[in-house]
């Protein structure tokens, strides 16, 4: 625990005063081609094509991508928005410095993993932030989660009805059936287990990841991984190694996410919290950033009500979490691994529990860099300048140990 007063925080918005922000560019969704590295585009899809799309043509809520950009500074740093189809069907925003927008190479490539329900939309102003330090960064919304179409359901197995067959073949056939076999009729079915290879497993989405990657041309990377999405990440650089050249840990648990999906699990109490604004943003604050702005918190229910299946999606991605996930074990799961450099941003005013589960971390990762920063559980929400600097920090270092530049 820091002995000395923690860094300034930024300022929460003033809900009372009125928000004047110029007019942004309309977010793109790319079907195909993708935005090259170097800058060039194709137009987006034409009416016409967008019904036959893979993935329906489909953009941002209209009061998310207004304030997308918010407290972006110069406006060149504005994200870009990318729909990655047809596959893996991931939402993407990258953020190129000015050095990179005039046909420069970036120095450090950071690709950033939100945790459950946070998307790439909170750390918006990471982005710009890490833009102004010469740092082109890319997030990516894990299936099901952000704007991130959620996977198809696997349909139900059909399953007969006791009842309609009571109706069909009669009362009396149960005393008959029960002679005959010996068996007890009219029983339903048990429901079969979960099919194999969810999507919202961390190997499926480790894998989602890796194309995504590809097509961005962002590799190697520096990997940040917030709340949630600690089990997909290290998935992603236990099998890509090479792509990887640092892993940074912003209040990361395998299996204790900020967000309380539990409450949207229930029917009736998970459909009040999302159609009441003031319920909404009192569970983000409560357990997400105690910061939360009225309007920021407006735009994640946006996105949580956004096309069908959001809520859904991220009930499923919170069930499919991976209770065994064991850091340390995967820190020592190959040689690869063990060489990556990391650090571990932790929030040290959350609660005392919170910073019980920091010291377990930094137990299982002794030889990482641990460092307690002042904001919520959702840092990129309420202490983005504190974050920002310290990643770009890290990457630097990181590549002036590792004697080079990504080329």
């Amino acid at each position: 625990m820091p002995a000395a007063d923690p860094p300034a925080t930024d300022a929460a918005p003033d809900e009372t005063a009125p928000q004047r922000t110029p007019p942004q560019p309309r977010p793109r969704c790319f079907s195909s081609p993708l935005r090259s590295p170097s800058g060039s585009t194709s137009p987006p899809p034409s009416p016409s094509s967008r019904s036959s799309s893979p993935t329906s043509y489909l953009p941002p809520p209209p009061r998310l991508s207004r304030l997308s950009s918010a407290g972006t500074s110069p406006p060149a740093a504005y994200p870009e928005k990318k729909k990655l189809d047809p596959a893996p069907g991931l939402f993407a925003v990258t953020s190129r410095p000015a050095a990179a927008a005039a046909g420069g190479s970036p120095a450090h490539r950071v690709l950033i993993l939100p945790g459950l329900a946070a998307g790439s939309f909170s750390f918006r102003r990471v982005f710009s932030s890490l833009s102004s330090r010469g740092v082109l960064a890319a997030a990516l919304d894990l299936p099901g989660q952000g704007l991130s179409p959620a996977p198809p359901a696997s349909a139900a197995p059909a399953r007969a009805s006791a009842l309609r067959e009571i109706m069909d073949r009669g009362v009396f056939h149960a005393f008959e059936h029960l002679v005959q076999t010996g068996e007890v009729p009219y029983q339903e079915e048990p429901e079969a287990a979960p099919p194999a290879g969810s999507p919202h497993a961390p190997d499926e989405a480790a894998a989602a990841v890796a194309r995504a990657v590809e097509a961005l041309g962002v590799g190697p990377v520096h990997l940040v991984l917030h709340d949630s999405a600690l089990a997909a990440g290290a998935a992603f650089a236990s099998a890509n190694p090479g792509a990887v050249r640092s892993v940074t840990l912003v209040d990361a648990a395998a299996s204790l996410p900020a967000f309380p999906a539990a409450v949207f699990d229930v029917p009736v109490l998970g459909r009040l919290v999302l159609r009441v604004p003031a319920l909404f943003r009192g569970f983000l604050r409560l357990c997400c950033a105690r910061g939360m702005g009225a309007e920021e918190a407006e735009a994640h229910r946006a996105a949580m009500r956004w096309g069908e299946g959001r809520a859904e999606g991220v009930v499923q991605a919170w069930k499919a979490m991976n209770h065994s996930f064991q850091l340390g074990e995967w820190r020592h799961s190959s040689e690869e691994v063990r060489r990556l450099p990391m650090m571990v941003l932790w929030s040290g005013t959350w609660s005392d529990r919170w910073i019980d589960e920091g010291k377990k971390v930094a137990a299982a990762l002794p030889d990482a860099k641990f460092v307690y920063h002042s904001g919520s559980r959702w840092p990129q929400e309420d202490a983005s300048e504190e974050i920002s600097g310290l990643l770009a920090e890290f990457v630097t270092s990181t590549e002036e140990v590792a004697g080079g530049r990504i080329e």
